[in-house]
Parts: C-alpha cells; sequence; structure tokens
C-alpha cells in the first residue's frame, strides 16, 4: 500500500549494485517499530505516518541495515571490535556507493523539508 502523502513520494526501490531492494510504505502497528528491513525479500517498510523528519531518518536508517549487510556488518555477533575510523570510512564509503546508485532517493533523504 503506498501513502497519499504528497512529501512521501519518493523513489520506491534502492538499488545496491547486486540486487533491488522495494521500499513499501504502511501503517506499522507494533509499538516502537519504525521501520524494518528482510533482507531475504530485498524489502525495506517505513510506517507511513511518521512526520516527515522521522520517516526521513526511519528511511535513512533502514538504508544503513542494507548497506551494513553489504560490507559485511549485518549481525552483532559478527562485528568485530571497531574503532571510530573504521566505522567512520565504512560509514561514508556505504552512502557514497548507495547514494551514487540511488541520487534520486537521497536527494529526497537530504532535501529540506519546508
Amino acid at each position: 500500500m503506498t501513502s497519499k502523502r504528497k512529501e512521501l513520494i519518493h523513489p520506491m526501490t534502492l538499488y545496491v549494485g547486486t540486487k533491488t531492494f522495494v521500499i513499501v510504505q504502511k501503517s506499522l502497528k507494533k509499538e516502537d517499530l519504525y521501520g524494518c528491513v528482510e533482507m531475504h525479500k530485498s524489502l525495506i517498510t517505513v510506517d507511513s505516518n511518521l512526520c516527515i523528519q522521522d520517516y526521513k531518518s526511519t528511511l535513512l536508517h533502514e538504508i544503513f541495515h542494507v548497506g551494513f549487510e553489504l560490507f559485511g556488518l549485518g549481525h552483532d555477533d559478527d562485528i568485530p571490535t571497531m574503532g571510530n575510523e573504521f566505522i567512520t570510512t565504512v560509514s561514508s564509503n556505504m552512502v557514497m556507493i548507495l547514494a551514487g546508485l540511488n541520487p534520486e532517493l537521497f536527494q529526497y533523504i537530504f532535501s529540506n523539508d519546508k
């Protein structure tokens, strides 16, 4: 179900180079669940009832889950002890790659909400 709210109109896919994740907007009933990723389904879901700032933040949060999975950092138990420089390098490289592959989606996320 796609949201009819004008401020939530954006590309509904995230291309990661090896596959494409579909982005779904729907009301999520579970408390404290603003969004989720189902890696095996290539599916990102974000609660369409959030205010625009929380919606964009949640969408970016879920995209980071996808990116960290791609960089081998998807499961807490698999993550080695990391320093600030490593986390910063992985995060900045991930954003640059995903933003380059999905310019319209990242333009939406970082656009001014006024």
